[in-house]
């Protein structure tokens, strides 16, 4: 049960970072900014799931997880509610940076917690349902929030949020069990472990494959209309099918188990290349241009959670949060380069067809590094936490 209640909390955590997207004219003119004044509170947000998770990951180290986790989720209602009442930008620039600290310190202890919650060969599913809240916001939350937003007024869509943060933090109170706290591990000793080849190339594959994903995505809706010559309206069923792609995706992830990983992930970070190479041929053709883009959100919701659960694999159970934390950072400076990598190819004048090539260089090298992976692979360690006897008491 704990691992849908994680679902849940995803879903919640994730329509936050997403929904503010959707309502930034309507935010802009009642808090009499531009709108490029409200935008960035999503650079702000950014940053701090980026900086913010690490440092907090390592200042919590020695807190019980449930009760962490609980935390989290009580913050993320408490700031969505803030948002919601907030009246200038400074109060909702402060609500939103509430709301970001929360999203970053729970992806790394709620990883924690789905991991220890199962038995080892289920760790991989755990840890893709995880990642499934995040597909199932850009499917179902960040649209219904834009929907609500416009209806009743943006306040309205925090709230809603709020009523889905308050009801995954009944979840954790009522159904996670009891994880072990990691064994004391000192600041030094985290952080240095991180710096390990096997780590690093993790690293890099999250690095260079969400570079060049992030990089197409950003302006899938250009390359529909521009090229596809799409409506608004295909272009809204494209991304619908994208949602729907990822959720495939997601679900695909969660059957490889944990040891098969490292053999699994080459081809699906090559799957990722060879479509994103393919952009030129798929874009013209409308119905094919569609499936393309489903295609795009399943394989890159294939790699995520694969990566994050191989990552996880690679420490003791003392230092599996920090490095989940780490791998998120890692995926949010992703975020940054690939948009700033899509900009340059337009900039330069090549189109919005040959972003997904260019975007492919990217991807081919995390092809390269997680055949070195597949390589060099090595047993797992059993990062399963168990509850202490006086916490299962």
């Amino acid at each position: 049960m704990i691992i849908y209640v994680l679902l849940v909390c995803s879903f919640a955590v994730a329509t936050a970072e997403f929904v503010l997207v959707g309502l930034l004219p309507q935010v802009a003119a009642d808090l009499g900014v531009s709108v490029p004044a409200a935008g960035q509170l999503v650079t702000a947000y950014m940053v701090v799931v980026a900086v913010g998770g690490p440092v907090a990951t390592v200042l919590t180290r020695r807190l019980p997880r449930r009760e962490l986790l609980a935390g989290t989720m009580a913050l993320a209602t408490v700031s969505a509610v803030a948002s919601a009442m907030a009246t200038s930008y400074p109060m909702l620039l402060s609500a939103r940076l509430g709301s970001a600290l929360a999203q970053a310190l729970f992806m790394a202890v709620a990883s924690q917690v789905a991991m220890a919650s199962v038995p080892a060969e289920r760790q991989t599913t755990a840890v893709a349902r995880l990642f499934g809240g995040f597909a199932l916001a850009t499917v179902l939350g960040l649209p219904l929030g834009s929907l609500v937003g416009e209806a009743f007024g943006w306040p309205v869509t925090f709230v809603a949020v709020a009523v889905l943060a308050a009801a995954g933090l009944l979840g954790v109170l009522v159904f996670c069990p009891r994880v072990a706290t990691p064994p004391p591990t000192g600041v030094r000793e985290s952080v240095g472990g991180l710096f390990r080849p096997a780590l690093l190339a993790g690293f890099g594959v999250t690095l260079l494959a969400l570079t060049g994903f992030v990089a197409a995505f950003t302006y899938v809706a250009p390359m529909l209309r521009e090229v596809t010559g799409l409506s608004p309206g295909w272009v809204s069923v494209g991304l619908v099918g994208y949602g729907l792609g990822t959720i495939a995706g997601n679900l695909l992830a969660g059957r490889v188990r944990p040891d098969a990983i490292s053999r699994r992930l080459p081809a699906a970070v090559g799957a990722l290349a060879v479509i994103l190479l393919a952009q030129p041929v798929l874009l013209p053709v409308p119905p094919i241009a569609l499936a393309g883009l489903a295609l795009l959100g399943a394989a890159a919701f294939l790699v995520v959670p694969l990566v994050q659960t191989w990552l996880m694999g690679q420490v003791d159970a003392g230092s599996t949060g920090l490095v989940a934390a780490v791998n998120i950072s890692v995926a949010g400076a992703a975020g940054a380069l690939g948009a700033a990598l899509g900009g340059a190819v337009l900039t330069v004048g090549l189109g919005p067809a040959w972003i997904g090539p260019v975007a492919a260089v990217s991807v081919l090298a995390a092809t390269v590094v997680a055949a070195g992976i597949a390589r060099q692979r090595a047993p797992l360690p059993d990062v399963t936490a168990t509850p202490t006897r006086a916490e299962a008491g």
